[in-house]
């Protein structure tokens, strides 16, 4: 009876250990220059690129520091059966202030996370589903700006801005979105302002019942891979172009390489090595505003048009 019972314990101990199978880390290195990424643009960016809507053209600030803090990053290998996904950043597993959210483009950060799930064949995955909680820079203005002030909406302040108090670059209120401050000519703060003026058309109307407007909405979900163009997707629902089915307007970039993960023996770890590059030569315009002279409160300060077309990103299976 006793052999009986430690030959079912066994049984079990070994059917456990089957079904935990082997273990994937994925190294990702995020910097600002890569040699491999022209071979992944189908159509380059430029930096020549104006807008026509917001005065004359001034200049062009690039950040000093530059980061990403995402709520999830996730691979895919189909849109139509979401089975074998994988999660690099699993929003619902990882704790909320962990380093490993942090995409430090500035510093060439890498970041090493353990990814859940078995392996159990080889899979090709075809998407990488970026879903950023925000954009964080640090940019010094140029010196004709160094008597204004920076409040919160003020009148006198440079409006297109429209910075906060708040220097926390913890995820915040989710309807205002991270905040930003100025020390002299350095402002520190988050891509919500530098959005708004694209994509919402009455982003020069900051009040909502005598408080700050809050931010657009902007397209948080990059689908990278099979496509073979970058472009703005409207969605309504899962399909090739939006394989999660997160809906609303998606960013689809062809900056990035398909991969196939092998299946990884029981008590094997295995390693893919990513490198995700953001270019931010230049990522910040200038714009003279509505009364096109330069210099004065309503310059627009705003991200260069196509941003999104300057991320790229590589795998390499091991």
């Amino acid at each position: 009876m006793k052999k009986a019972f430690y030959f079912l314990i066994i049984i079990f101990l070994a059917s456990c250990s089957k079904k935990d199978g082997g273990k994937l880390v994925c190294n990702m290195t995020y910097n600002l220059t890569n040699e491999k990424k022209a071979s992944l643009q189908t159509k380059a960016y430029s930096t020549s690129d104006r807008y026509t809507q917001f005065g004359d053209y001034i200049g062009s600030v690039t950040p000093n520091k530059f980061l990403i803090k995402f709520l999830s990053l996730k691979l895919c290998n189909t849109w139509e059966n979401q089975n074998n996904n994988l999660d690099i950043i699993d929003n619902n597993k990882l704790d909320w202030t962990s380093t490993d959210r942090i995409a430090d483009f500035s510093e060439n950060s890498t970041v090493s996370i353990a990814i859940d799930g078995n392996i159990p064949a080889d899979i090709e995955m075809i998407y990488l589903v970026s879903i950023p909680m925000f954009y964080y820079q640090e940019f010094e203005l140029p010196e004709q700006y160094s008597g204004f002030t920076i409040n919160v909406f003020g009148s006198n302040d440079l409006a297109c801005l429209h910075f906060g108090s708040s220097s926390n670059i913890d995820y915040p209120a989710a309807d205002s979105g991270i905040g930003g401050i100025k020390e002299g000519r350095i402002i520190k703060g988050s891509n919500n302002p530098l959005m708004a003026p694209i994509f919402d058309e009455n982003w020069i109307n900051v009040t909502l019942n005598g408080s700050p407007k809050p931010f657009p909405e902007w397209p948080r979900t990059t689908v990278f891979g099979n496509t073979d163009s970058t472009f703005i997707y409207s969605s309504t629902g899962t399909s090739i172009d939006d394989p999660l089915g997160t809906g609303g307007d998606i960013i689809r970039s062809s900056k990035f390489n398909s991969i196939t993960i092998q299946a990884i023996p029981e008590g094997e770890t295995k390693t893919i090595t990513g490198i995700m590059t953001f270019n931010t030569e230049e990522l910040i315009q200038i714009y003279a505003g509505k009364d096109n002279i330069p210099y004065t409160f309503d310059d627009v300060f705003v991200y260069a048009p196509k941003f999104w077309e300057r991320i790229s990103v590589i795998l390499d299976s091991y």
